[in-house]
C-alpha cells in the first residue's frame, strides 16, 4: 500500500493540544428559518479543517458566528479558552485573535496594498506607522504580493487581491483563521496562487477553519475534512476517510454529484 505522505506533514501535536476553537450546540436561525441545528466542532492548534457541503447547507453562517458577525441563537463558542457568547465580552478584542477571508474581497478602492494591510495595525493595534508596514510588508511577503505594496486594488487581480485580504488578516497575528469560500469569487485560472498562499500558511501552523468548494484543495490539505448538510454536521474524518470511504449516504451523493460535474 502507498504510504499517506500529506499526513506525515500534519502537525503531530494537532490531535493532543486542547482546541483553540470550539463550538457547542450551535443554533442558528433567521426567524422561522432554523441554518444551525447543534454544531459541534473542535479545531486544535495548527489544523487545517475545511467544511463542504452544498448551498444552503450552513456553512457559511457557521463561520460567522465563530467571530459573532452572525449572533448564535443559541449555544457556546469558545476561542483560546474564552467564551465568546457570554454577556460583557469585549468582542472587539476577542476578533482582533481571529483572521477573516471572505468571498468578496473587501479592500479600500482608495487606498494602496501597504495601507489596506497596515491600517488595523495602526488604528486597532496602535502600532507605529513604521513598525506597521513592516508587520504589513512581512504579511506581504507571506503571500507573495510584496512587489504589489504600492499598487491599488483596481490595479490587481481578482486572485491578486484575495491575497492581500489574507495578507491583511494574517499581520494582526491571529490565533484562527477563517476563510469563507475565499475562491468562490475568482477566475479559474487565478485560483491557484490564493490556494498556495494557504497552504504555505498550513504548512507554517496556522490555524484554519475552511468553507470550500475547491475539493481537491480539502483533500491533500486539510488534516480533517467536515461534510455539512441541512444544518448539521453529517460527517467529519480524515480527507482520506471521506473522500475515499464515506460512511453516510448523503455525503457519498454530494461526492458523486461533484464528481459528475
Amino acid at each position: 500500500m502507498t504510504p499517506d505522505l500529506t499526513s506525515s506533514l500534519r502537525p503531530a501535536t494537532a490531535s493532543i493540544k486542547p482546541p483553540i476553537l470550539e463550538l457547542v450546540n450551535l443554533h442558528k436561525s433567521y426567524g422561522a428559518n432554523t441554518v444551525l441545528k447543534g454544531i459541534d466542532l473542535r479545531v486544535r492548534p495548527g489544523e487545517l479543517v475545511c467544511v463542504i457541503g452544498p448551498s444552503g447547507s450552513g456553512k457559511s453562517s457557521m463561520l460567522r458566528c465563530c467571530n459573532r458577525l452572525e449572533e448564535p441563537s443559541s449555544g457556546q463558542i469558545v476561542v483560546d479558552g474564552v467564551d465568546i457568547t457570554r454577556a460583557g465580552v469585549d468582542i472587539n478584542r476577542v476578533r482582533q485573535g481571529i483572521g477573516m477571508v471572505f468571498q468578496s474581497f473587501n479592500l479600500y478602492p482608495h487606498l494602496n496594498v501597504l495601507n489596506n494591510v497596515s491600517l488595523a495595525l495602526r488604528k486597532v493595534q496602535k502600532f507605529s506607522r513604521t513598525e506597521a508596514e513592516q508587520r504589513a510588508m512581512a504579511a506581504l511577503a507571506r503571500v507573495e504580493m510584496q512587489d504589489k505594496a504600492k499598487a491599488f486594488p483596481a490595479q490587481l487581480s481578482g486572485g491578486q487581491q484575495q491575497r492581500v485580504g489574507i495578507a491583511r488578516a494574517i499581520a494582526l497575528e491571529p490565533k484562527v483563521m477563517l476563510f469563507d469560500e475565499p475562491t468562490s469569487a475568482l477566475d479559474p485560472e487565478l485560483v491557484g496562487g490564493v490556494l498556495k498562499a494557504m497552504r504555505e500558511l498550513r504548512d507554517s501552523g496556522m490555524t484554519m477553519l475552511v468553507v470550500t468548494h475547491e475539493m481537491a484543495f480539502a483533500r491533500a490539505a486539510a488534516d480533517r475534512v467536515v461534510f455539512m448538510d441541512g444544518g448539521v454536521i453529517v460527517e467529519s474524518g480524515p480527507p482520506e476517510q471521506v473522500f475515499g470511504a464515506p460512511e453516510h449516504a448523503r455525503t457519498k451523493a454530494f461526492l458523486s454529484h461533484i464528481r459528475a460535474h
